[in-house]
């Protein structure tokens, strides 16, 4: 979730921005900065809401946001209250900052879950560095400032990279001003900040086409009848040449992103050549039908335990997965199983905005691709079978959309399930941006400005 409090002077008063997606009014926000009192210490308190209404596959998707975060004058968190809600459905967060650790509890409609994140020794965090850096507070270093944000929706620390990117011009208000930008790395969404002489923030621009633009409370409150935009649209990348979505292997040159963290394994290599990268996808789709499941556990205990979101270890899950599998202890057999089963009874709603916990998302039977792939995972790693979570981009009707799924382990490679689609094995028309927990994969980077071309189909 985007940071705004960079968009602020602190003040006593409330500040307002419109919220926009390729031109269209899809929300708004609003933050307001005090000074107070917590634990008998002068600390800064920030206040942020914020309303937005589009589209998904033409489905409605509204999502309201509200934040509250106590810091030190010096802007390190000290406590934080995060609430999101989305189509029925929410999520929140409470955390308490000490100087090795975060005491985080998510709330979700399945219940609290505690979770202890641990600070890096050496690792600075930050409520906003963009902030800091034009206040003054935070020194660059080589020409840069990098502190970690907590992410509430993740449960996790993201490394944010300010860097001042000179000066530019930027319309506003059909006005041409000359404005001090700030290139904000964060990998949830990277952004650019214009600022005016003053110190006045001018405009935010970001992924898909989205910007920030400040603006009067009654301005930034005036929303269209009807929900206008799409995020799947807007965020959609349509390759240049052929390509043959039932292809083995597929090998494609992408420009203009940043690939260098982009996981390469077995199923898919990144390799950088000269201002672009050749993704080369040839997924494993000879997976090993004699492995047993305890074969496939051998050394894999990371990806066998519940987490965050996932909870494999709880009896219902181990009762449905004993259910799904049966007597079944073949590896990827039982996978099968699970992926017909989830496929069988999931339906979709394009509309969730929140991210659920797995429990949550069995008794609802419903969500987007990020839900299919938490509660295939949690069946997975209930049935004993080795799991991780994808983020990356699936092939579709012509352009290149975000996409989640799961992979699980077979005792050799990595295979990828995909439980909003048949068949059971995955063709090179999916490209993986992130991998690993919930929190690490399924908050991946956006491909904002790629170019994609396509080499060669096989």
């Amino acid at each position: 979730m985007l940071t705004l409090g960079a968009m602020f002077q602190a003040s006593a008063e409330t500040s307002w921005v419109g919220i926009y997606l390729q031109g269209n009014k899809v929300g708004y926000a609003s933050t307001t900065a005090t000074e107070t009192q917590f634990e008998g210490k002068k600390a800064a308190r920030s206040e942020m809401r914020m309303v937005v209404q589009t589209q998904m596959l033409s489905q409605q998707m509204k999502i309201t946001v509200r934040s509250v975060t106590i810091a030190t004058p010096e802007g390190s968190p000290i406590y934080t209250e995060y609430f999101t809600e989305s189509s029925g459905r929410s999520l929140g967060v409470n955390a308490r900052f000490y100087a090795d650790r975060i005491e985080a509890v998510l709330i979700t409609a399945a219940g609290e879950q505690p979770q202890v994140i641990k600070i890096p020794e050496g690792v600075r965090l930050a409520v906003d560095p963009s902030q800091q850096v034009m206040d003054g507070s935070f020194p660059l270093t080589n020409g840069e400032a990098k502190a970690y944000v907590f992410n509430p929706e993740g449960m996790n620390l993201v490394e944010v990279t300010v860097r001042p990117g000179g000066k530019q011009n930027v319309e506003i208000d059909g006005k041409t001003i000359e404005a001090q930008t700030l290139r904000i790395q964060d990998p949830r969404a990277p952004s650019t900040m214009y600022v005016g002489d003053k110190g006045e923030f001018l405009l935010m621009t970001c992924p898909m086409g989205m910007e920030f633009r400040p603006e009067s409370e009654s301005a930034a409150k005036q929303l269209p009848g009807v929900f206008t935009g799409d995020l799947a649209v807007a965020s959609m990348i349509v390759p240049t040449g052929k390509l043959d979505p039932l292809a083995k292997k597929l090998i494609l040159r992408v420009e203009g992103v940043d690939l260098s963290k982009s996981p390469s394994d077995a199923g898919q290599s990144i390799k950088p050549e000269a201002d672009a990268w050749i993704v080369t996808v040839e997924p494993n789709t000879s997976a090993d039908k004699n492995a047993t499941i305890s074969q496939a556990q051998h050394g894999m205990e990371r990806w066998l335990k519940p987490d965050i979101r996932v909870p494999s270890d709880s009896k219902e899950f181990i009762d449905l997965a004993q259910k799904i599998v049966g007597d079944e202890k073949r590896v990827t057999l039982a996978a099968e199983k699970i992926h017909r089963e989830v496929y069988g009874f999931m339906g979709v709603n394009a509309g969730i905005g929140v991210m659920r916990d797995a429990r949550e998302i069995l008794e609802t039977k419903e969500g987007v691709c990020r839900d299919h792939a938490i509660l295939a995972g949690t069946i997975l790693r209930a049935a004993g079978i080795p799991a991780r979570f994808v983020n990356g981009l699936v092939y579709q009707d012509g352009a290149y959309y975000y996409h989640a799924w799961v992979e699980f382990w077979d005792g050799k490679a990595w295979i990828g399930l995909d439980t909003t689609r048949m068949p059971f094995q995955m063709t090179a028309k999916y490209i993986k941006t992130a991998q690993g927990t919930v929190g690490e994969a399924l908050q991946g980077f956006l491909l904002d400005g790629a170019k994609i071309t396509v080499i060669a189909n096989n």
